[in-house]
């Protein structure tokens, strides 16, 4: 799967979905209530905003709706609700691993997301990869490391942070396996009506969770709705249905790649807006990253040559 090169939408999609979805940690922070009970508080808003969003003016939705109806409709609806469940347990792992562990280890493990994005594919999908590319993958996962890294963070790894540890590496892998059925889900569904599905089906599953485990499960004050409402239209609504739009338009390893822009957009909030200085690996791991995702949008220059010496010999 090829983006294209005037494919400017999906790509700017991409980018506000990484902004919105960076954002979450800093709502997650200033809920007044535990992980849990935000997360699922999130969703059941996401789903009514996106429903109430769909039901306006008169049901018509602006995304071009697919036209694939090559499984039966019970298949299609199963692998919906199953998005919605594989989002859920990716979502708490990522919530409740920053609790858990230090944030150079979260930052470190959630970055793996496009190794198994490119793994599932070529399992699953058939889908290849070129060395050029996967050059571009690692120098942007290098520059994501390298944002960990400004002179007082560090790589531990010990009995207290195993259990946060590893539930960072589980969100990393249920988040490519969002991807890849998000991806196969957008050959049958609007983005519109997957956001729906998958903010419900994963309010309902967390809803027992949170009556059995938080201490509290609504806020007690309206900053602390706000924040829920915030989060739920800006990293959710935006943040994964611009997400759910763009992967109709792009390779699945390159929206897996642009969420390496996370951790840029989250220091560079704090270098601009909150006065936070910078290390020089930081820059050089902001560089990085914006270079890793430019290069693997990039067409190979392997492919222009070839195609250039397939004309000559023509001629």
């Amino acid at each position: 799967m090829k983006v294209s090169n005037n494919a400017l939408l999906p790509v700017l999609a991409l980018i506000v979905s990484t902004i919105g979805v960076a954002s979450a940690i800093a709502f997650v922070k200033l809920s007044e209530v535990d992980a849990t009970s935000t997360l699922m508080l999130r969703m059941f808003l996401a789903g009514g905003l996106a429903s109430a969003a769909f039901a306006w003016p008169s049901g018509k939705n602006q995304d071009i709706k697919p036209k694939n109806f090559r499984r039966s409709n019970r298949a299609m609806l199963g692998l919906l609700v199953l998005s919605g469940a594989v989002s859920s347990v990716d979502l708490l792992s990522n919530h409740w691993a920053v609790k858990l562990t230090s944030l150079a280890n979260t930052s470190i493990l959630m970055n793996l997301s496009p190794v198994f994005v490119a793994l599932l594919s070529f399992l699953f999908l058939n889908e290849k990869i070129g060395t050029y590319k996967l050059l571009a993958l690692a120098l942007s996962i290098l520059g994501a490391c390298l944002l960990v890294f400004d002179g007082s963070a560090g790589v531990a790894f010990s009995r207290l942070s195993v259990t946060g540890d590893l539930l960072a590496l589980n969100s990393a892998f249920f988040y490519a396996i969002y991807l890849l059925l998000v991806k196969s889900l957008r050959d049958y569904f609007t983005s519109h009506q997957i956001i729906i599905w998958n903010s419900f089906t994963c309010a309902l599953l967390l809803l027992p969770v949170a009556l059995a485990t938080s201490a509290q499960i609504l806020p007690d004050t309206q900053k602390g709705w706000l924040v829920i409402a915030l989060l739920a239209l800006i990293s959710q609504l935006l943040g994964h249905g611009l997400m759910a739009y763009a992967l109709k338009h792009v390779d699945v390893v390159l929206a897996s790649v642009s969420t390496l822009a996370r951790p840029v957009v989250s220091i560079l909030l704090g270098f601009f807006i909150f006065d936070e200085k910078l290390a020089l690996l930081q820059w050089i791991g902001v560089a990085a990253v914006l270079l890793g995702i430019w290069w693997y949008k990039s067409p190979a220059p392997a492919t222009r040559s070839a195609v250039q010496e397939k004309t000559s010999s023509e001629v």
